[in-house]
């Protein structure tokens, strides 16, 4: 049986970064949504949390599916505008749910925080942390999933350097865990290239040649999209 990714993204709307950052919640959605296109195609199972969705709720949905990772995607604060670097927290070293995964061993959270810790690093991210890497026993999505697990807090929103790194480089940043996500996982990575989904959805007619791609779906947009993808399947 493959292993089921659960990818939970922020779903904090209080935390507003500088320079034009937006909500936590926002950014995070939105490196989830590129980071999922190099899942699917290397044959990954994951599963993404309503980003509506209760902390406490996606604890319980992530158990009620068996999910072996339980995988969640923070920006940070806190820093006074001077900090910035990825922090990895996680329950475990050694991991709540044994098992032998692709690193040979009982994966743990502490484990999996140090590979998606190095991917970052690797893309020359700024980094004044003292330390990357942090257990915490009493944050909700740690402690009550049954899966292996560990919160990444890509960089600090709360800094222009944080900032930056977010936003200029999500693609990028994106490509790298999705990497580190799809070798954990045993499979291949083949890197999807930008605008390859979305000219596809574009020439099928699911989507007008004007959509700007950095905005969300209203409830009518998707009940557009869901019409014209109905009549695409009846036409075969």
């Amino acid at each position: 049986m493959n292993n089921i990714w659960y990818l939970s993204p922020s779903n904090q709307t209080a935390n507003i970064g500088i320079d034009g950052y937006g909500t936590e919640k926002e950014q995070m959605c939105r490196l989830v949504d590129e980071i999922v296109p190099h899942l699917d195609r290397a044959g990954v199972s994951f599963h993404v949390a309503d980003p509506d969705m209760a902390i406490g709720q996606r604890a319980t949905e992530s158990n009620a599916m068996g999910a072996k990772f339980h995988l969640c995607f923070h920006s940070n604060a806190g820093g006074n505008g001077k900090a910035w670097g990825p922090v990895a927290l996680y329950y475990s070293a050694g991991g709540k749910q044994l098992g032998e995964s692709s690193w040979g061993k009982a994966a743990g959270g502490k484990q999996l925080g140090e590979q998606l810790v190095a991917a970052l690093l690797d893309l020359g991210q700024k980094n004044n942390r003292c330390s990357n890497l942090v257990q915490r026993k009493d944050l909700l999505e740690l402690k009550k999933t049954a899966a292996t697990a560990c919160l990444l807090e890509v960089d600090f929103h709360d800094s222009s350097v944080g900032v930056e790194f977010l936003t200029r480089r999500r693609s990028k940043i994106a490509q790298a865990l999705a990497k580190a996500i799809i070798e954990a996982d045993g499979k291949q990575f083949v890197p999807v290239n930008p605008g390859e989904y979305t000219d596809r959805a574009v020439a099928l007619g699911l989507f007008p040649r004007n959509t700007n791609w950095n905005t969300s779906l209203s409830k009518e947009d998707a009940a557009a999209l869901a019409v014209r993808l109905y009549n695409l399947l009846n036409r075969g």
